[in-house]
């Protein structure tokens, strides 16, 4: 027996050596370049064209400086890259945006040079004969109590066009509405944030409603609903012959993050000439 748990004790330290040498041997490295933040931006692409969806292709190609980025079929409403918060990084300066269309992408879509400065950047594409809306991400983020706090920052773009397509609808009220909506149990609104055509609010503080013993951070089942300068809901046609609130059904928001929300489209005159559509960006 004493013979066995020697061996085996001679063996444990030899293994160890083996391991060590494996490790030193065979090292893994992730090769990365930083960004110099006083010659280098970070820029993403939102594809937020005031028209009618039926009439906007997908963008199939995206260049910066005519070197291509992107080749990801990308629908409006849409950001660059992988609808999710993350950015290219380009020269400070001078920056040239193409977008391409079509199965062989290469159908000119839109272009705009535009002088971006340092920083990290949004840049929503709101219209095909203008240069982009540039909104910058802060460097440092509203900050909360991680206990007492149950909230999230939410900031409003309005880039949502009038019936003729090219001229702003107006300024507009983003609202939070939760409820079941009936008469013994009505709608609540929380009002976010105003924002005029073409402008976008600060981050504002959006407290969020726990539910249950524990809670995961998540408020699901949110709506958003918009407000006109008149002080009323705006509505919309939801068939040929009918209107209704506009309401953006189904969002869930989580305690601590920090969220863009966009609005494009156009209010037409009858159902076929209408399009609302509302994004959110999650930025951490």
């Amino acid at each position: 027996m004493n013979f066995i748990m020697k061996k085996i004790l001679t063996l444990i330290p030899v293994l160890g050596m083996f391991f060590v040498a494996s490790c030193n041997e065979h090292e893994l490295d992730y090769y990365t370049t930083p960004v110099n933040t006083e010659t280098q931006a970070q820029i993403r692409l939102s594809y937020d064209v005031g028209v009618v969806t039926t009439g906007a292709p997908n963008i199939t190609r995206l260049s910066y400086n005519n070197q291509m980025v992107s080749e990801v079929s990308t629908a409006i409403g849409s950001i660059f890259p992988n609808s999710a918060a993350k950015y290219h990084v380009v020269p400070v300066g001078q920056l040239q945006i193409n977008t391409y269309t079509g199965a062989t992408k290469d159908v000119a879509h839109y272009s705009s040079t535009i002088n971006i400065e340092k920083g990290r950047w949004t840049a929503f594409v709101h219209n095909l004969n203008t240069a982009p809306l540039m909104v910058q991400t802060p460097d440092e983020f509203p900050q909360y109590d991680p206990w007492a706090d149950t909230a999230c920052s939410i900031q409003f773009v309005n880039l949502f066009y009038g019936t003729d397509g090219a001229t702003g609808y107006g300024t507009l009220t983003l609202k939070a509405r939760r409820g079941s909506g009936t008469t013994a149990s009505p709608y609540v609104y929380t009002t976010i944030g105003t924002a005029a055509f073409g402008q976008y609010t600060d981050y504002i503080k959006f407290n969020l409603i726990k539910s249950g013993t524990v809670w995961s951070g998540t408020e699901t089942g949110i709506a958003f609903v918009l407000y006109n300068e008149l002080g009323n809901l705006v509505t919309t046609f939801t068939t040929a012959n009918a209107s209704t609130t506009y309401a953006a059904t189904g969002y869930s928001l989580t305690k601590g993050r920090n969220y863009i929300i966009h609005l494009n489209g156009k209010m037409g005159t009858n159902y076929a000439t209408t399009s609302f559509r509302l994004g959110a960006i999650t930025l951490n």
